[in-house]
């Protein structure tokens, strides 16, 4: 995409981005309503430029930003259509399954995704598994371990992803460790979905079995005591 020194919008109204909205939280297609004017542009010449859009779902609307480059000599400035998401839409879980620590490691972390803080996330995630591990008792560490490394062989993540996730997950003590790498949005997701089955399979699916064999006694009984 570009703008043009006469400020036609058409190029980047045409073009048409489709994101989870997180307001109606629905995939749905994007329509650009304000876009930066060149004049701007050339004065300040900022790295990334921010372009409001509005959801064709629920018609509020949603801030991307794009990194630019200049082209003074033609007259345009080009718009890498890499968009990083202002705001990404509430992440949800089942949270009552979870220890009370657990889960309140865990809405922190959801809390970074949502406003792509993701060195923070990684961060809450670690502590996320370590308080996992805690009250998982003195075998936590191992069976989370355990339980990552069969989601790898049940899933399609590459070596390599799984490797740094894993290294984000499991290493440190203290949340914060400059040496561990820099998550992308990309891998971000990847961990997100990582800890949901993870946390899903140490606790929620456990209490689930135990709501359901309770539910079936409870009928049973019913029906014993009304014979």
């Amino acid at each position: 995409m570009y703008l043009a020194s006469d400020n036609n919008p058409t190029g980047i109204i045409d073009k048409h981005f489709r994101v989870k909205c997180p307001h109606c939280a629905t995939v749905s297609g994007l329509s650009a309503i304000s876009i930066p004017r060149f004049e701007l542009l050339r004065r300040y010449q900022p790295k990334t430029i921010g372009i409001a859009y509005q959801c064709d779902a629920c018609r509020q609307t949603i801030f991307l930003r794009f990194p630019v480059t200049y082209d003074f000599g033609n007259a345009r400035v080009f718009i890498d259509e890499n968009f990083t998401e202002i705001e990404r839409p509430k992440e949800e879980y089942e949270f009552n399954y979870l220890p009370e620590i657990v889960s309140d490691d865990f809405k922190e972390a959801l809390t970074c995704y949502s406003h792509s803080c993701f060195n923070a996330f990684a961060a809450m995630c670690r502590r996320t598994i370590q308080s996992a591990s805690a009250e998982l008792g003195a075998e936590g560490t191992s069976k989370v371990v355990h339980q990552i490394e069969d989601l790898k062989a049940m899933s399609e993540i590459d070596d390599d992803t799984f490797q740094i996730l894993k290294t984000i997950v499991i290493a440190g003590h203290d949340g914060a460790h400059p040496h561990l790498p820099t998550l992308s949005p990309e891998r971000a997701e990847v961990l997100l979905e990582l800890m949901k089955d993870v946390l899903y399979q140490l606790f929620v699916r456990k209490k689930k079995i135990q709501e359901a064999n309770e539910k079936r006694k409870a009928v049973i009984q019913q029906k014993k005591d009304s014979q």
